[in-house]
């Protein structure tokens, strides 16, 4: 009897539902990479807000954002054709993101498909204005239909210039930042960051560092350089590639980097493949102290023709030197995160909700102060397992 009632359903679900906004894929633009940009009312906050709520056709006096979408031209690809698919590009004035996805579908013969977007470059400008980023992030959270895998950066000046930036080794700037950013694998002086890291990093903490792109106009050479420090949705200043490494070896995200130092007037190259962060943060006398260990292995990979580093002693010398010279970077880098931007990239906080609960319910109303006004201490021991080939 249940089988009779229940196999009408299934029948009806099977034969009448179905993909009713299927789009032809020869009918999409795939959309690899988007740009955003202040527009020209975005700075007339109070004109805005004096737009009354049942004004008719609002939406047409705002132009709060500059909206640059790039996709391949697939025309170029198919059966019998050779040439590789370049980069175009569709430019929008709106008043918000949906309203841009509009105005691209209506200068174009083609729907707009976000869900394998590679890229995401925000301004720099745009960046200064928090209530209209506030509006971009929202959007971003609720569109199910963009990829929250795809990476995102800070641009310095237009980000449409970057979106248009033609590069050496690839037919897409996109793709070309996106390649950049991988190698952040092998280079902890670089980082490479995901709308959905974004996303989740901005609403925990209120603050997360995003990768800077510089464009060199002269040198035509487009590169990632340090990090962008975005605090409660505003652009508050960047940390350059050396101190951002620092904060890869605090925060237990460093992969593979090099240091140096100067001996005698010659730089010595350490190149660190090793490496293990331990943290400890207790209070003391009613004050944070954060105590954070660093071990390091690595080889010498540059000094000085016959200079000698052979014996245990200079071995030894070399390392108490880099210990001392990488310990004062960190606790300086992180004195300037806490202190003159009080921002926590290190996963301070978390872990003392995750292992120090009593402590975290103790003083969670005034962390904001206790975390500014810690006591920091790094303590680095470094190992030189290699010396090179030639001695």
């Amino acid at each position: 009897m249940k089988f009779k009632i229940v196999l009408p359903i299934i029948l009806s679900c099977v034969l009448f539902s179905g993909c009713w906004d299927k789009v032809e894929i020869d009918r999409l633009n795939f959309i690899s990479t988007i740009a955003v940009d202040p527009g020209q009312d975005i700075g007339k906050e109070k004109e805005l807000k004096s737009i009354n709520s049942k004004d008719s056709f609002a939406e047409g006096q705002i132009k709060k954002i500059n909206v640059t979408y790039g996709f391949p031209d697939m025309s170029m690809l198919g059966s019998g054709k050779s040439g590789s698919a370049q980069e175009k590009y569709i430019n929008t004035e709106a008043y918000s993101m949906e309203d841009a996805s509009s105005e691209a579908m209506a200068k174009s013969s083609r729907d707009i498909y976000m869900g394998q977007a590679k890229l995401l470059i925000l301004s720099s400008n745009l960046l200064e204005h928090k209530d209209t980023v506030k509006e971009i992030v929202d959007y971003l959270e609720r569109n199910p239909n963009i990829n929250r895998m795809m990476g995102i950066v800070v641009s310095d000046g237009k980000a449409e210039e970057y979106i248009k930036f033609k590069p050496m080794t690839e037919n897409s700037a996109g793709y070309y930042i996106s390649g950049l950013m991988a190698n952040s694998k092998r280079n902890s002086r670089i980082m490479s960051i995901n709308l959905n890291e974004f996303l989740i990093l901005l609403s925990e903490n209120g603050n997360v560092l995003l990768p800077r792109i510089t464009l060199e106009k002269e040198k035509n050479e487009l590169i990632l350089t340090g990090a962008a420090i975005i605090k409660n949705y505003e652009l508050k200043g960047y940390f350059t590639p050396i101190e951002l490494m620092d904060i890869q070896l605090l925060s237990d995200k460093f992969n593979i980097g090099k240091k140096v130092i100067y001996i005698d007037g010659h730089p010595i190259d350490y190149i660190i493949n090793g490496y293990e962060r331990k943290m400890k943060v207790e209070e003391q006398g009613g004050k944070l102290v954060i105590n954070i260990d660093l071990g390091l292995e690595g080889q010498i990979n540059g000094y000085y023709v016959g200079k000698k580093i052979l014996g245990k002693e200079e071995l030894q010398s070399l390392q108490n030197t880099f210990n001392l010279s990488i310990s004062d970077e960190c606790e300086k880098i992180m004195q300037t995160a806490k202190g003159e931007f009080e921002i926590d990239p290190f996963g301070i906080r978390e872990h003392v909700e995750k292992f120090k609960p009593s402590l975290w319910n103790k003083i969670e109303k005034d962390w904001i102060e206790k975390y500014k006004n810690a006591t920091v201490v790094v303590t680095v021991k470094t190992e030189i397992r290699r010396i090179g080939s030639v001695q």
